[in-house]
């Protein structure tokens, strides 16, 4: 008996629904794009409950005749491709023609329309049959109301997220459509309240009805040409950069897709000038020949394919590296010298850098400087169970090199007044008192006898065979850093009120990252609550981060939703948390008193604290006898 079915047309068409129609925004974007390419000037859409419950998109293009609409809801039904070769040629947004099949098969769909030669006409279906259909009174352009969307098929309407969710991703869907279509009236209402409304008067006023005015004075105007390619559009100033990549829109023939090969050209444009989760803001249309690119490579033709893909990288790359180098060389009536671009640097841990030379550089380099070097050790993030082995073994690796390296002769500069041959006198350390904590992972550092210190920085102990040297300022910062996060931990969190509420302005799909998290937010210390159309107000910090900079706290924030894992309360202010920690945290060259030691390393000793700062830096690094034996070679 056979096992292959001919799938009935009922079923097929749902199927293909699945790649058409994923969800309410998808929907929007299939019938936005046959109004567009209708040739209409005005576009109005319509949302209500995200997309689940209506969806209306209306224009005055040119219509579609009474004996075509029924024929239009059959599938592969298309008035834009003929021949293979047109797959080859696509000049259009739509082309598949299964489109308005698939959404009819999954929801309740009424469409009016009139052209210029017929009266109106209307047609309503439902699951993808024929209800009714006749002539109807309307003005010139198609009307579709799309309803119920997965009544027929509940196996797919549960995977529908909530309203709220799918409105924004129509939102952030909307926006790239206006940007795609500057010369386009589009207006998009979400429960019949105004989010965008655009008046088709070119691309910097549909910028404006989607980001505002603070863009308009950080855009750089880009338009290159280079024989079969063009490039035009605004890129943003090497001082103007957003947390995400939500703030990049790109067209290829005015069509808006993701793509990877520009969208990495632009950000290697500006990689001299961009901080760490900082991205360019881009709004740019790249024109190909209709050969050259191949739309017809992804469901919902948001992927493109080129030719030439090295070609296309290479010169987006250089227009606008040169668009960049313009804009910084350019000289005004007020300003007659460039300005170098300015940056914002993160405060860096408190640590001097003393650039520690590779010991397979030049030895002759390295005998120039009799200096023992430790940045190495002070600076490498090191597991705390590897902490002492790789501190011993790297140590005693440059101690020896470094006495290897220095000359032999009688004429070596020391500091004392003798000569090398004598004894050199070195005073007993003052005994002072014995720290003992029963703690089998610290016990040896910690049942120690504190001996003295170093540079006002750096206790140094002594027990049994081994010597510690504890850096004060990095052991106190992981004390403070544990206690805040003990009290997150605890829930013990407590507000500041800020003397002036901070407002923040967001785009949509930014709006759905900051109310998703929002209660993680307020778990946190921050009060925080929604003020008006895509902004948010901040009306207190965490006391725990009394210096908190809210504008960079927020722009880091947006900067995670380009990823996918999900937020957790102290990575998310783990690295303010180290910052506050940092700042408070006694200081290398602070003169601690022997009480202050004291208590210091008894702190380290109460706990399973881990033996580094929370920038990664050890804070313990031990010499074994042995290994200090071996630098005076009492050993070999």
């Amino acid at each position: 008996m056979s096992k292959i079915n001919i799938l009935k047309p009922e079923i097929f068409n749902k199927i293909a629904a699945g790649e058409v129609v994923e969800k309410p925004a998808s929907i929007v974007k299939e019938l936005v794009e046959n109004s567009i390419d209708a040739g209409a000037t005005k576009i109005n859409i319509q949302v209500f409950d995200g997309g689940i419950s209506k969806i209306i998109v209306s224009d005055n293009g040119s219509g579609i005749l009474p004996e075509d609409l029924r024929p239009a809801f059959l599938p592969h039904a298309t008035s834009k491709i003929l021949t293979e070769n047109d797959l080859y040629n696509i000049a259009t947004l739509g082309f598949r023609g299964e489109a308005l099949a698939s959404i009819a098969s999954v929801s309740q769909v009424e469409v009016i329309s009139k052209t210029s030669e017929t009266n109106g006409h209307s047609i309503k279906l439902s699951g993808g049959e024929v209800v009714v259909e006749g002539e109807k009174g309307s003005p010139m352009g198609t009307y579709i109301c799309v309803e119920n969307l997965f009544f027929n098929t509940p196996a797919r309407q549960k995977f529908l997220k909530k309203p709220k969710k799918e409105e924004s991703d129509i939102t952030s869907l909307v926006s790239k459509l206006i940007l795609a279509n500057p010369r386009k009236a589009i207006k998009y209402t979400a429960d019949n309240k105004v989010i965008y409304s655009s008046t088709g008067q070119g691309l910097k006023e549909a910028i404006f009805a989607i980001y505002g005015s603070s863009v308009l004075d950080n855009l750089i105007p880009l338009e290159y040409e280079n024989g079969k390619y063009k490039i035009t559009g605004y890129i943003g100033k090497t001082s103007y950069f957003k947390p995400n990549r939500t703030y990049q829109t790109i067209m290829i023939n005015n069509r808006w897709v993701a793509d990877s090969i520009v969208n990495v050209a632009i950000s290697q444009s500006y990689e001299s000038y961009m901080m760490k989760h900082c991205f360019p803001f881009c709004v740019v249309n790249l024109t190909v020949p209709n050969d050259e690119v191949d739309v017809n490579v992804h469901p919902s033709k948001l992927e493109v394919r080129f030719q030439d893909a090295k070609a296309i990288f290479g010169f987006v790359y250089h227009a606008v590296t040169e668009a960049i180098y313009s804009d910084l060389t350019k000289k005004t009536t007020e300003e007659t010298e460039v300005k170098e671009p300015t940056f914002e640097l993160k405060r860096a841990p408190e640590t001097q850098n003393l650039n520690y030379q590779n010991k397979q550089e030049n030895t002759s380099e390295q005998s120039k400087s009799n200096e023992l070097n430790l940045d190495f050790i002070l600076n490498s993030p090191v597991e705390t169970n590897e902490l002492h082995d790789s501190a011993d073994s790297v140590l005693s690796e440059i101690i020896i090199e470094k006495f290897a390296s220095m000359p032999t002769s009688t004429n070596v500069e020391t500091n004392v007044d003798t000569d090398i041959s004598e004894p050199i006198y070195v005073p007993k350390p003052i005994q002072q008192q014995l720290i003992t904590k029963e703690n089998e992972n610290n016990n040896d550092m910690l049942s120690s006898q504190i001996i003295g210190k170093a540079f006002n920085t750096f206790v140094i102990m002594e027990s049994g065979d081994n010597l510690y040297f504890i850096d004060q300022h990095a052991a106190h910062e992981r004390l403070l850093f544990d206690k805040y996060v003990k009290q997150i931990k605890d829930k013990n969190i407590s507000c500041q009120p800020l003397l002036i509420p901070y407002t923040i302005n967001v785009n949509s799909a930014e709006e759905q990252f900051l109310l998703d998290n929002l209660e993680m937010l307020k778990s946190l210390g921050f009060e925080i609550y929604e003020f008006g159309n895509l902004s948010f107000r901040i009306t207190a910090i965490p006391s725990s981060l009394p210096n908190l900079n809210v504008e960079n706290f927020f722009k880091n924030f947006l900067s995670n939703l380009n990823n996918y894992k999900q937020l957790k309360n102290i990575d998310l202010i783990r690295d303010e948390l180290a910052e506050t920690a940092c700042k408070h945290a006694v200081k290398g060259g602070d003169d601690l008193d022997k009480e202050e030691l004291i208590k210091l390393v008894k702190d380290v000793g109460n706990g399973d604290v881990t033996l580094q700062c929370p920038h990664g830096r050890p804070f313990v690094v031990k010499f074994t006898r042995r290994e200090i034996d071996k630098w005076f070679r009492r050993i070999v």
